[in-house]
């Protein structure tokens, strides 16, 4: 870590444990018993309070060289890190630019998007916390690591909205190897496939993930990807279908020329093919896109009514 510009070496395996604990909840007061299990996990010596404080006072040293301007404060049985400084924590930097990332994607303005959730993804360096071997550390780093992969695909969806398919598939295929069972990362990289003219890997790829989902799971992988794997064995999907979850909010009932029916919902049930050989998994598909069907009318229903009691109301106006 570096303290005005000058780099500084935290040595010693319980210096570097407390100072996680720390800065992974920056601001806060930290108890020490939290701390204590930081760094001794469920077996801490008779002695672990005071060791605690002199690693604390070592810390101190070694931040601000002195007492009266560190940036770890003494309360009542805790310590508490203050990190003020938006550039201070890589975490902060990190936090900072998903907000403008996103707020780039809810914009439309997906370029610069794309550029600031990249920004963010390399920051990370590795896995939190990385050799050091703590359960307690861990269980503060789950949420983190959540926001990594949710982030990665959130890029991945940008890079895929304009059009970078090709660009993508190494990236996105190692992003799966590591994660088997993100369902959202899958499809992504069935869409991947299927638009850079590779259409049986994509088909390939549900395979694979189906067969790992019974395997290891001993379940089915989620109705929108059997539907986008429909789509795509038909040859019949919409460039613009980004995401299958995608598929099931109706436009306008009059579009594609099937009034009175979304096109997105025509669209697949032209995409689904007979399956020869299986009558179960016919029946399951058809009875998945029934349902689909269903909660489309749904909305239109709900759509027709909204309409109408605002007509009403006007007419009493």
């Amino acid at each position: 870590m570096t303290n005005g510009g000058e780099q500084i070496e935290i040595s010693g395996i319980r210096r570097q444990k407390l100072l996680a604990a720390l800065l992974l909840q920056p601001n806060q007061t930290v108890s020490l018993d939290r701390l204590v299990d930081a760094m001794w996990d469920d077996k801490p010596p008779a002695s672990a309070h005071g060791q605690i404080r002199i690693c604390v006072s070592g810390l101190r040293r070694l931040l601000r060289g002195g007492e009266r301007d560190s940036v770890i404060e003494t309360h009542p049985s805790c310590y508490r890190i203050n990190v003020h400084d938006e550039d201070a924590l890589d975490l902060f930097t990190f936090e900072r630019l998903v907000s403008q990332g996103r707020a780039m994607v809810r914009d439309n303005q997906l370029e610069r998007a794309e550029r600031l959730l990249k920004s963010a993804l390399a920051l990370w360096r590795g896995p939190v916390v990385a050799g050091l071997d703590s359960p307690a550390l861990a269980s503060l780093v789950v949420k983190l690591h959540e926001d990594r992969l949710t982030l990665q695909e959130e890029y991945f969806d940008v890079a895929l909205k304009l059009g970078r398919h090709q660009q993508i598939i190494g990236d996105l295929s190692g992003f799966v190897t590591e994660n088997p069972f993100r369902e959202r990362a899958c499809a992504q990289l069935m869409l991947a496939l299927y638009h850079s003219g590779r259409q049986a890997d994509a088909l390939e790829t549900f395979r694979t993930t189906r067969m790992r989902f019974s395997e290891d799971l001993g379940i089915e992988p989620t109705r929108d990807l059997h539907v986008l794997h429909q789509s795509i064995l038909a040859g019949q999907l919409s460039s613009t279908a980004a995401r299958p979850s995608a598929s099931v909010a109706p436009p306008s009932p009059h579009a594609n020329g099937h009034r009175g029916r979304p096109a997105c919902l025509s669209l697949l049930s032209q995409a689904s093919p007979d399956i020869t050989g299986d009558p179960m998994e016919q029946l399951r598909l058809e009875n998945d896109l029934l349902r689909m069907e269903r909660d489309g009318l749904r909305g239109i229903l709900s759509l027709w009514l909204d309409l109408n009691d605002g007509d009403a109301g006007a007419a009493a106006s």
